[in-house]
């Protein structure tokens, strides 16, 4: 399926050097004020010796950039957004600065030149976001040509608008061709167009001259591929099962080799944070049991890979006799939740003994949520598609979980199945990376929740 050559992926990696490169510098600048100019060469040969150090610190705050969503332009829609962000950053990045060179006995650097290098660099790496913002509201110098009619062509226009560094901009709307030679595509439509995104197209005439064009060097895609490139979500209602079968993104999840290698990351990581995070869940459990007493632990029957129940474990964060009336969906303001429970989900403290099964195979570390069978049943007849998420195993986070919080309603469910199927089609090594890394910048910065929005109306 043609994709769109967004501007992202450069960006990101433009910033990426960037931050190296200030790093980098403040580092030398931090040496020359902090030793003077005749002991500068002396303390610049002993940094020189420690190459390990100097790439710790460019990997630490790389992680903690894509952690705190700072290498993603179209997130930044205000100043204060790159601030708090980079706020968290470098109080993060100190933490990981000083924790290495307590470890690593012969990265002893004096801890004034490891401040200095971050007062120095910190400054300069928010002043170069702030321009971004700044530069980014210019509009795209490459063209679109929308063809058809329907909410996502609306849809695709507003998501456009709002983001600070849109890839293009649609500067002719086309209805959909009927065959009519006044209804066909003329040179002059595609004049200066870069990319065409067809909505609707019943036209064989006008496809036969799009599928020329797309061989020629104009990218040629469909509006739902469109959407989903710029939004992370893939516009359930706005496609059909023809679309799943075109795409040929779906086939290879249940044989690609990556379940095998993301079978073997799950049981390391999964294993060290249960021994990192014991303390925590012991707290935890304490504090539930002088509270509210037994049980500690919930159990509860959730859906697995291919459908498949399994039992799930959490701390319990709700009063005895919660769900007497039947299964419900939760939600921020349930009445339910005992108060030592809203500080748990708020951390997702109350999931981590979900790591057992993460260790047993019922789970992954990143994948859709498991859904309970009761719940997940009403779903699947209100929402289209919505048993696709079997096909991977259910995950401890996801990249719904990244970008929306707890859903309730139906419709809500609805955004996070767009964000789980876009999951599915970028599953990989590259995207388990990022949803990791970014959780632990959602507990710090939770997402807002979406409206599904006149885009997903039938």
């Amino acid at each position: 399926m043609q994709e769109i050559a967004d501007n992202r992926r450069p960006a990101q990696l433009f910033l990426a050097v960037l931050d190296a490169t200030i790093l980098l510098a403040a580092g030398l600048a931090a040496a020359w004020i902090r030793f003077g100019a005749d002991d500068f060469p002396q303390e610049l040969g002993r940094i020189l010796d420690h190459p390990g150090f100097i790439g710790y610190a460019i990997l630490v705050q790389l992680g903690l950039a894509i952690t705190f969503d700072l290498y993603r332009p179209e997130s930044w829609l205000t100043r204060d957004y790159v601030l708090t962000r980079m706020a968290a950053l470098g109080i993060s990045l100190a933490a990981a600065l000083a924790l290495g060179t307590y470890l690593v006995l012969p990265w002893r650097f004096g801890r004034g030149l490891l401040a200095l290098t971050l007062v120095l660099s910190l400054p300069l790496e928010t002043l170069l976001r702030i321009t971004w913002i700044a530069l980014s509201k210019l509009p795209s110098s490459r063209k679109a040509l929308a063809i058809g009619e329907g909410p996502i062509v609306g849809a695709l226009k507003d998501v456009l608008a709002e983001r600070t560094s849109p890839p293009f901009r649609i500067v002719r709307h086309l209805p959909t061709p009927n065959g009519t030679e006044d209804s066909g595509l003329t040179s002059e439509d595609l004049d200066g167009i870069d990319l065409v995104i067809v909505a609707q197209l019943d036209d064989d005439v006008t496809a036969d001259r799009l599928a020329a064009l797309n061989f020629r060097g104009t990218a040629v895609m469909d509006s739902a591929g469109a959407y989903a490139a710029l939004t992370g979500r893939i516009p359930v209602q706005q496609v059909d099962s023809r679309w799943f079968i075109a795409t040929g993104d779906f086939s290879s999840l249940a044989t690609t080799t990556f379940h095998q290698v993301q079978r073997f990351l799950d049981v390391i990581v999964a294993t060290s944070l249960l021994v990192l995070t014991s303390p925590l869940l012991l707290l935890a459990a304490v504090g539930i049991l002088l509270i509210e007493g037994w049980p500690i632990f919930y159990r509860q029957t959730r859906l697995g890979r291919f459908g498949r129940p399994f039992t799930v474990y959490k701390l319990r964060t709700m009063r005895r006799g919660a769900e007497a009336d039947g299964p419900q969906f939760s939600n921020d303001a349930d009445e339910r939740v005992l108060a030592i429970g809203r500080v748990l989900r708020r951390w997702r403290i109350d999931e981590l003994p979900q790591l057992v099964n993460v260790l047993r195979g019922q789970m992954s570390l990143v994948g859709p949520r498991p859904e309970r069978p009761e719940l997940a049943a009403k779903l699947e007849k209100e929402i289209p598609f919505y048993a696709f998420r079997y096909s991977v195993r259910p995950g401890l986070t996801g990249w719904a979980q990244v970008h929306f919080p707890y859903s309730a309603e139906p419709e809500e469910h609805l955004v996070k199945l767009e964000f789980d199927l876009y999951s599915l089609r970028h599953h990989g090594p590259a995207l388990y990376a990022i949803v990791l890394l970014r959780t632990f910048g959602a507990l710090i910065f939770p997402p807002h929740k979406r409206r599904a929005s006149s885009l997903n109306a039938e």
